[in-house]
């Protein structure tokens, strides 16, 4: 065999190597997706609650814990920590945030105030709506569930916080 067929072969089984090592690194689980995807996504309602913040732990009159899980095609997706942390808008912590990435929403008012799972979104700016999450969207062959607490619900966005809750929001194949 001649030095240009071998260069030519070794040429050949490199660019196929580093194309497998490509394929492999983009076929990450759907939380990295989330995460990738998320950024600016967020085009729902426009909620006051959340462009108010607090500096610090001592204006809180209300603190209570939801608990959020998402999974899209059985992946559960990791919520960042700190969301709602140190935002552009706020320098202390936005009404509904996280601490870790646990899924443990916080949920921190001046005073009593209904906090919808609405404003969650928007302050991390993912897409959450009827029609789908992030970049996923309810179409023929994919459906959104939305349970509180084993319940089936269809308020979304509009839900409103309660102190325990635990919010299921699947996007799965339809059966």
């Amino acid at each position: 065999m001649s030095q240009k067929s071998l260069g030519g072969i070794l040429l050949i089984l490199g660019a196929v190597l580093i194309g497998v090592i490509i394929s492999i690194t983009l076929s990450s689980d759907e939380q990295a997706v989330i995460e990738a995807e998320h950024d600016g996504e967020y085009s729902g309602l426009d909620y006051d609650l959340a462009h108010q913040c607090l500096d610090d732990h001592g204006q809180v009159g209300t603190h209570f814990h939801p608990y959020l899980t998402i999974k899209i095609d059985g992946n559960e997706v990791s919520i960042p920590a700190n969301t709602g942390i140190a935002t552009d808008e706020c320098d202390g912590m936005h009404f509904a945030h996280t601490h870790d990435d646990s899924g443990k929403l916080h949920v921190e008012t001046p005073e009593p105030t209904e906090v919808k799972l609405g404003v969650f979104f928007q302050i991390w700016d993912v897409y959450f709506a009827e029609d789908g999450i992030s970049t996923y969207r309810v179409n023929d062959t994919h459906e959104m569930v939305m349970s509180v607490d084993g319940v089936v619900v269809d308020s979304y966005g509009e839900h409103v916080l309660s102190d325990g809750q635990q919010i299921l929001i699947e996007y799965v194949e339809k059966p």
